[in-house]
């Protein structure tokens, strides 16, 4: 797996930005988090981390994680395809 972005679900409603960033810069550098916050449902993030290695850890470390009552669920996601051009 060479993916450094991450998928983070089931996170409790009252998880923030800041804790996912202590969090994840326990075993790497965090480029950029996207967190999707629900009230009524548990919440999701997109984390971006600084490398595939330090991706790959935070999965072996996290997925099951017990946060806030909530055991994460954390694996790789490809990066977003470019659209290819049509040639004409």
């Amino acid at each position: 797996m060479n993916h450094k972005r991450l998928y983070v679900g089931d996170l409790a409603s009252n998880v923030t930005e800041g804790v996912l960033r202590t969090l994840f810069d326990e075993v790497g550098g965090v480029e950029a988090i996207n967190l999707m916050s629900n009230s009524s449902l548990n919440s999701f993030a997109f984390v971006e981390m600084e490398s595939p290695e330090a991706a790959r850890e935070a999965i072996k470390r996290y997925n099951g994680y017990d946060l806030s009552g909530s055991r994460l669920i954390v694996y790789a996601v490809p990066p977003k395809s470019r659209p290819r051009e049509i040639a004409r």
